[in-house]
Parts: structure tokens; sequence; C-alpha cells
């Protein structure tokens, strides 16, 4: 099954199907609605509020050095890099926008504003789209999405070209979830350390069970191998190790700690 939303017939009684993180509207792109946008580098600000972004299996050796991997609590259990511990707060977005210097940049960020959806209900066929509100999107800066002919230009079909290979690395992840899953592999976590005077606890997570993977038969080790799954298993143990440092980047806030992230005094 594919992560991609299937856009649905409007009316009275059709539920609109729910949009992914960051996205606040999806439109399929085509010359006659989208003729006179440009295509601009605006920086990161419109993911300044997200503590969590999907991550590819494919992404985790680099990611792990720059963030925590962990999988979510609902099933499919899909991975997402913790980029904050408090919600509503990006840690790796700079005040000016731009992305923290040095660390890896997920590639379902660099995706936006594109997506993949499905053209009909049950259809294999899938349609570029865009979120006309994006900040990279303007008639004035930037590259043109189509020439003056109304064909795509170059800028559409690299787009394309890399909006359907996350969609075909978010589709290998579901799969990997799924296995580890399967494998009993996949469980709730719970990571406890001192930050500062206090004791900081950072759970409502799940991450690979180190006593269930170091139960497995030899042949469940080996497929893990073969699948390129191991590499990714690890990758996200060693990355678990940087939760202590995310939270001591946390920023003074107003607003609430995130679910699952918790500071109490001891």
């Amino acid at each position: 099954m594919s992560d991609t939303p299937t856009p649905q017939p409007n009316g009275p009684t059709e539920a609109a199907p729910p949009l992914p993180p960051l996205y606040r509207a999806l439109e399929p792109l085509t010359a006659q609605r989208h003729g006179t946008l440009r295509l601009r580098h605006a920086g990161y600000r419109f993911a300044a509020e997200a503590n969590a972004v999907p991550l590819a299996a494919e992404e985790f050796v680099v990611a792990a050095r720059s963030m925590p991997i962990v999988f979510a609590a609902q099933a499919p259990h899909m991975p997402v890099a913790l980029t904050g511990l408090a919600a509503g707060q990006n840690l790796y977005v700079e005040p000016d926008g731009s992305w923290r210097r040095g660390a890896y940049i997920p590639a379902y960020l660099r995706r936006h504003p594109f997506f993949l959806m499905r053209t009909a209900p049950g259809s294999e066929e899938l349609a570029l789209c865009l979120d006309p509100s994006a900040p990279q999107l303007g008639p004035a800066e930037g590259e043109a999405l189509f020439t003056e002919g109304g064909k795509p230009g170059p800028v559409v079909e690299r787009a394309l070209t890399f909006t359907r290979g996350v969609e075909e690395a978010m589709l290998r992840t579901r799969s990997m979830a799924q296995g580890l899953a399967k494998l009993g592999l996949l469980k709730p976590s719970v990571v406890q350390f001192q930050h500062g005077a206090k004791p900081f606890r950072v759970d409502g997570f799940f991450a690979v069970d180190r006593p269930a993977l170091q139960a497995l038969a030899p042949e469940k080790l080996a497929e893990l191998r073969d699948r390129s799954w191991l590499e990714a298993i690890y990758a996200h143990l060693l990355s678990i190790g940087g939760l202590p440092e995310l939270a001591r980047d946390v920023r003074p806030a107003s607003g609430p700690a995130a679910p699952g992230s918790s500071a109490a005094a001891g």
C-alpha cells in the first residue's frame, strides 16, 4: 500500500483525504492553473514547527549522524527523524529559515512543495501535485514551472523524478517497518537521562528492541542483512544516543512539551 493520499471527488458527502504533514493543500500540476508560477529556494521556515519529519530507510545511515531516528507508535510504525522535543519546535530551522549548517536535510523536506497522488481511487496512476500556498512558489522569482508554450520545464521534470524516488523509498520503508514489526523487533521504548539538574524522559515512540534482535535466529539475521535492513537498524539504534543533545538544544517556549517528552525533578 502506498503512503500517497488518494484525491476524492468533490461532493457534500465525500470526505477530503488527509493531507500529508506540512502540506496545506494539494493540486494536480497543470499549465492552465500553474502556468505563471516559478520555483525558488525559500528556506525551511515552512517546517519550523515540525518536531518530527518522515524519513526513508535509505536515509538512516547519513541522517543518524545529525538527528535521532525513531519509529511511530502507531502501525505501520513509519520512521521519523526527531528535530525537536517540544511541541511546535524544530531545532534544525534557524531564525532566518535556513537549515542547521552541516545537518542532514530529510528528502521529505527537499521534495516540498511537490507530492505524488493517485489520479483516482484505486488507480495505480500517479500525478505530480503541488501545494500552491508554499513559500517556494510565486510569479516573480525563480525558475518557471512551464515554458511559454505551456510545456513542463526542466524544474518540473526534476521534481517528478525526485518525488517519484521519494515515494518509492517510502514504500520500501513501509515494507521494512512492517517486516520488523512482524519479527517482533519494534517495541515501545523509553529513554531517560540527566538534563541539567533534572532527569529527562522521552517516550511515546517505538524502537528496535536489542534483546529481541540478539535473539533472532541466524537465518533471520541473514535476511535482515540481505535486505539492507540490518544497516538501517544499527543506524537507528546509534542515532538514539543523540536524544540528550537534542534535549540540550530545546529553546524556551510558552507552549507545552511535545507528547512523549517530559522533565521531572528527581
